[in-house]
């Protein structure tokens, strides 16, 4: 009984791995998407955002299904709905279908992380859910920056029509693994836990001061992933720095190794000296600190520089590892068991929604209309340390959406002041 649990783990887990490999490699074929598909800037954000969008939505409607329907039904069925996905939009040129791709995208990995919790929910004990929940999280972004990082030469050598066909063929895998490995039927809460009224749940979660704190911190750190690193991060080094395509995709394939790093970091910190409130504060203050040498100085030399680089990265990840300390106030919130997952569903949602609606589409918005003076196009990125908003060059251009992201991790630090001190014995 033992080797089903791990093994019914290991395969939602491939599929919550494949998920975030989906949303790694659009980022690091954004470039190429825009320019094969004929795209705009605004373009290539709405098909992010739309993802998002569809993503946060179908992720409370698997929260609630999952424990009403079979999880093999609905998590194969996700698996087989995002093979599809990819399969369509690595054949087609026609940007609605490309929308129409990106929507069954987001249906089928909706599932995937409230999936492998799930999971880890039901085949391990109450003392191991901890470990095994931020586990599955590290090894997923673990992976996926590490495909970046050593995979990074040969991404680039090959379209991104060949790499979502190899991804909707790992989902094909899933597929299979799940509908075979996985029960029929295992619920977790009690009858009159079911029968209470949704509605009333999400209310007395949304009434909370301390669950929007979280919400906010949570959308600003992993926010700033989502648009910056998934989005514009290989594209903004390549266009305004000159890095190489290759090295702008390794450079970039630090950030969620950073993540995992950073979470499991932040985890021991809270475990140890039991300040919930101190651990968010820092690492918050480390992803604005960051971001903003990545974003507004350039190193004199450029061996040098991309060393320097190559660390920000890694120590902006860090910081964003600490967006799941917001999961911890939600515990440290709610001592009702059978609400902490509504609510966990309800702060993921909020942060796709506020990203796909609003971050993501203003911020490409901002980039596309904004002018690029051609005299300085080139030349002044490589003569300034500082950045400088009088001159409109790429770096202008870039910097000019990419304040937004810089703004809502100044609101996660905020939120971060606030949260609870002390962890509960």
């Amino acid at each position: 009984m033992r080797a089903i649990n791990y093994t019914r783990w290991v395969i939602t887990e491939l599929f919550f791995t494949m998920s975030v490999f989906s949303a790694v490699l659009f980022g690091t074929y954004a470039l190429s998407i825009r320019l094969d598909n004929h795209l705009t800037n605004t373009n290539l954000s709405i098909l992010s955002g739309v993802f998002f969008v569809v993503f946060a939505i179908s992720q409370v409607c698997a929260g609630v299904l999952i424990n009403k329907i079979s999880p093999k039904l609905l998590l194969s069925s996700s698996a087989f709905v995002s093979a599809l996905g990819a399969l369509l939009f690595a054949h087609t040129t026609v940007f609605e279908l490309l929308v129409v791709a990106r929507i069954m995208l987001g249906l089928g990995l909706g599932c995937t992380f409230v999936g492998v919790l799930y999971v880890v929910q039901t085949n391990f004990s109450d003392h191991q859910f901890a470990f095994f929940s931020s586990l599955s999280q590290s090894i997923a972004n673990i992976f996926a920056g590490m495909l970046a990082l050593f995979a990074g030469k040969a991404l680039s050598q090959y379209s991104y029509t060949y790499v979502f066909d190899i991804l909707a063929v790992m989902f094909i895998i899933c597929t299979i693994g799940l509908s075979i490995l996985l029960p029929h039927k295992t619920r977790t809460a009690s009858d009159s836990d079911l029968q209470q009224p949704v509605i009333s749940r999400i209310w007395s979660i949304l009434s909370k001061r301390n669950f929007w704190l979280a919400s906010f911190y949570f959308t600003g750190l992993f926010g700033s992933i989502l648009t910056f690193a998934d989005l514009y991060n290989v594209t903004y080094e390549m266009k305004v720095f000159g890095v190489p395509h290759d090295t702008a995709i390794m450079m970039n394939g630090l950030v969620p190794i950073g993540v995992a790093t950073g979470g499991i970091i932040a985890g021991f910190l809270v475990s140890r000296y039991q300040n919930n409130r101190l651990t968010a504060i820092c690492f918050s203050l480390i992803t604005l600190i960051f971001l903003c040498l990545i974003m507004y100085i350039r190193w004199p030399n450029r061996s040098f520089g991309f060393e320097m680089a190559f660390l920000f990265n890694f120590l902006y990840g860090v910081g964003c590892g600490g967006a799941m300390l917001a999961f911890q106030e939600i515990q440290l919130l709610f001592k009702e068991f059978s609400i902490r997952p509504l609510a966990n569903s309800l702060v993921l949602t909020f942060a796709y929604l506020f990203n796909g609606m609003i971050i993501q589409p203003l911020t490409g918005y901002i980039i596309g209309e904004t002018r690029v003076v051609h005299y300085f196009n080139q030349s002044s990125p490589y003569s300034r340390w500082l950045y400088d908003t009088s001159i409109h060059n790429e770096w202008h251009k870039f910097n000019s959406g990419l304040l937004i992201i810089v703004l809502i991790i100044v609101i996660s630090f905020v939120s971060s002041i606030f949260f609870t001190k002390k962890k509960s014995s």
